[in-house]
């Protein structure tokens, strides 16, 4: 058996082989199948070498078939089992079957070899376990005094019988190898080699026809001076090779002179590739640091870019006290915090720093403002300790020795930490700042002292605004009632509306009764959704709905909340009649469009009656669009429907007639012009005409003329009927035309266009004369760009 592992090949059924190999201490069974591994009950044994594995012995059990085999961990050992169920070892190196005797029990269930001693073997079943143990020699063996004998004479063959006999594996498998060898220096060389003749076995492999076997030799003898003197008297391309090896031998055993001149001479080679060079320049590096050469092996380094190199170096220069030129091998390996460490040690706290801002460890950070309060430099200590996240002791400096408690209080506030806040509370009380020993006492949870120190310095709402987000359901109660008794309805609604009693903030709502109180209780019964409060909040805003115009708009406010849109169309009707009352024009104007904007943003139907009163106060304040823009006709006709519905515009009336009879005059419009001049000359108006305009207006009435233009028809957009351009109804199709926003006409089916902005449909042209000549929407008077105005579908719009 040449090497363990090897391969053992037996037949365990008629026609079947089967090989066996130990494989890293477990026998592997693979079968063969082919016959011509030999009859049935043969063992074969391999020898494995580094080119292929060749049968090197082969034994006969005549007695019958192997059934199964058990061999040793070496393979020098092998129990077999026969067709007739007996056990024998055998010993291939003697030759030597041994039957096993198991008379005391019928049948082996399994084999186990010892671990340690090849001799120990056991045999089991069930229910016992023997062990046997195997001797193949005994004291008075005298086949060691042969094979040197053999060796003596060159005798391979005897030699090799004796190894068998004698049981010296190691010595038979190089024996095996030299079987076939002719040639006589050589194999003599070989001999030699085995004897540990090594300078009788050089010569002879010298004149042999293979000299290279003398270099191969040395080599693996490690003789690295001989070996290298041997390549270049052959010229053999291995010197190279042995040069490197023989550098890293010197290096290893600390003859780093010597080594760095082979390192040297290695590198010199031409034909080194990339890889070769690498091994070259760093082995050069440490040997350089290593004689002191402290430059010269850096430079190698950081040309290298091996990280490995970097920290051997890094670690050699840290063992010749070289702390700088260490830690600076370390960063350019990215070990930042072995390179903190070293400058640490050597109280460099500008390096550190520099090189802490690039990892952000609190671990160092913590290190390093230790190691600078021991040298004082408390500023840097302070910002140090945040950084590590030791707030307690930045706390600490801050409000010491630094006295900058503004800082310490930031810190805390930042950091949340309870630690500082116990620092600073106590620090704030001793200093009477009441406010903020509160807070801090409110930070670590010491609620019941924060309340009766609140309560004795009268801090109650300091207290209240740290306690509110974390406070019970109870205490908020306790500090609803509180409130309420001092007269605070707004703290005390906020306290009430936390611990969920609704019912009663919605009292104090009423109770408190200004607008920033209905408001809030407003937007608290919307979020609510509940019935009860809902009805609370009406009956309290309803019963002065006639009287107050804020009751209208709180009520206005709480349905559009609630998303009641036809009750808010109401309620926004009625406001805005109150502020045309007063002959606020553009107030009202605003509150109906804000609501036509969200009723159409929530998909909603936008009332016919909303629609008309936003068209009349529109046309309103589109006239002096109009009169600026010289357009009088159109400006006639929006007067003309303003004069119409005259008691929307109580506070104008006159003003309102006196501009229909001019502008109607002017545009020859001369027939409605006398109409309305005859109406201003009644007893209830005629005293409120200026005088400015009096003469002119009595003219028209003394000397009437009643010639007129038709109005301008164009097509409904609905039915296509013409009718007058100004009419909104139409009396074909009965439907309620849309107005454009830019003029006062109905639209009609094309030529359309809408405000970008409040989205307010409007004809094309008409709307593009407004905006280039006034820059912003006549409706809700955003500024719109010329080139976002595009035509559109009658569909859109």
């Amino acid at each position: 058996m040449a090497k363990a592992g090897g391969p053992r090949t037996f037949k365990k059924k008629r026609n079947e082989h089967y090989q066996v190999s130990l494989v890293e201490g477990s026998v592997e069974l693979r079968k063969l199948s082919s016959p011509e591994y030999g009859p049935r009950g043969h063992l074969h044994y391999y020898y494995l070498d580094e080119a292929d594995a060749w049968l090197s012995y082969e034994y006969c059990h005549c007695d019958g078939g192997v059934k199964r085999l058990w061999a040793n961990l070496g393979g020098t050992r092998v129990l077999f089992e026969d067709d007739r169920h007996t056990i024998y070892l055998h010993n291939p190196f003697e030759d030597q079957v041994i039957l096993v005797p198991v008379e005391e029990f019928r049948e082996v269930d399994d084999a186990l070899w010892d671990a340690s001693d090849p001799s120990i073997f056991v045999l089991l079943n069930t229910n016992q376990i023997f062990v046997y143990v195997y001797a193949a020699v005994n004291i008075h063996s005298s086949k060691d005094m042969l094979i040197s004998k053999a060796l003596e004479h060159m005798n391979v063959e005897v030699a090799v019988k004796a190894c068998q006999h004698s049981g010296n594996v190691k010595l038979l498998t190089s024996l095996r190898a030299l079987e076939n060898l002719e040639e006589y220096l050589l194999l003599r060389g070989y001999i030699l080699a085995l004897s540990e003749d090594t300078d009788a076995a050089e010569a002879s492999f010298m004149k042999s026809s293979w000299p290279e076997v003398a270099l191969e030799l040395r080599w693996d003898l490690e003789q690295w001076d001989r070996a290298i003197a041997l390549a270049r008297e052959l010229q053999s391309p291995l010197e190279i090779e042995i040069s490197k090896k023989y550098a890293l031998v010197l290096e290893k055993q600390g003859d780093y002179r010597q080594a760095l001149s082979y390192y040297e001479q290695y590198l010199k080679t031409s034909t080194l590739d990339t890889e070769q060079r690498a091994v070259a320049k760093a082995g050069i590096a440490r040997t350089s640091v290593r004689l002191g050469d402290i430059w010269k092996g850096k430079h190698l380094v950081t040309e290298c870019s091996d990280s490995l190199l970097n920290r051997e170096c890094a670690k050699m220069l840290e063992g010749l006290n070289l702390h700088e030129d260490a830690a600076e091998l370390y960063v350019l390996d990215g070990q930042v915090e072995n390179a903190i460490g070293i400058y640490l040690d050597m109280k460099n706290f500008p390096k550190m720093h520099s090189l802490l801002e690039k990892i952000e460890s609190p671990k160092w950070y913590a290190k390093y403002a230790r190691a600078l309060e021991a040298e004082r430099k408390l500023t840097e200590v302070a910002v140090a300790y945040v950084k590590a996240e030791d707030f307690e002791n930045a706390v600490r400096l801050y409000l010491g020795p630094l006295r900058n408690p503004t800082e310490a209080f930031s810190i805390i506030r930042k950091a949340r930490s309870m630690d500082g806040a116990k620092l600073a509370s106590r620090y704030c009380k001793n200093k009477g700042d009441y406010e903020n020993a509160i807070e801090f006492l409110m930070l670590q949870k010491r609620t019941e002292e924060a309340r009766e120190l609140a309560q004795q310095q009268d801090k109650m709402d300091m207290y209240t605004e740290h306690v509110a987000d974390v406070a019970s359901e109870e205490e908020c109660s306790k500090l609803g009632k509180y409130y309420e008794a001092m007269g605070n309805y707004e703290k005390a609604t906020a306290m009430f509306k936390r611990c969920g009693n609704i019912k009663h903030a919605l009292k104090l709502y009423q109770s408190w009764g200004t607008p920033e109180a209905m408001e809030q209780a407003i937007n608290m019964v919307g979020r609510q959704r509940d019935e009860g409060l809902t009805n609370e909040l009406l009956e309290f805003l309803t019963p002065d709905l006639e009287s107050s115009n804020k009751s209208s708009r709180n009520l206005f406010r709480l349905h559009m909340v609630l998303g009641n849109y036809e009750a808010a169309t109401r309620a926004a009707l009625l406001i805005a009649q109150k502020e045309q009352e007063s002959g606020n024009y553009k107030i009202a104007h605003q509150q109906l469009l804000d609501l036509c904007k969200v009723l159409k943003r929530e998909k909603q139907h936008v009332p016919y009656e909303l629609s008309k009163q936003l068209m009349l106060l529109h046309s309103y304040t589109l006239v002096k669009t109009l009169i600026r823009l010289g357009d009088h006709k159109s400006c006639a006709r929006l007067l003309i429907r303003m004069a119409k519905h005259i008691s929307n515009f109580p506070a104008h009336v006159v003003p309102i007639l006196i501009s229909t009879v001019i502008e109607c005059y002017r545009s020859g419009l001369k027939r409605t012009a006398f109409e309305y001049a005859t109406m201003l000359m009644r007893l209830e108006y005629r005293n409120q005409i200026t005088c400015s305009y009096k003469r002119k207006i009595e003219s028209i009435v003394r000397k009437p003329e009643k010639t007129e233009e038709d109005e301008t028809v164009t097509p409904c957009p609905f039915c296509k009927q013409h009718i007058p351009e100004t009419q909104l109804e139409c009396p074909s199709c009965q439907n309620n035309l849309p107005f454009c926003i830019a003029s006062g006409r109905h639209l009609t089916a094309e030529g359309l266009t809408s405000c970008p902005a409040c989205k307010f449909p409007a004809l094309l042209v008409e709307f593009t004369r407004h905006i280039e000549a006034e820059k912003s929407c006549p409706l809700c008077h955003e500024e719109v760009a010329l080139s976002d105005v595009t035509g559109k579908p009658f569909s859109e719009v």
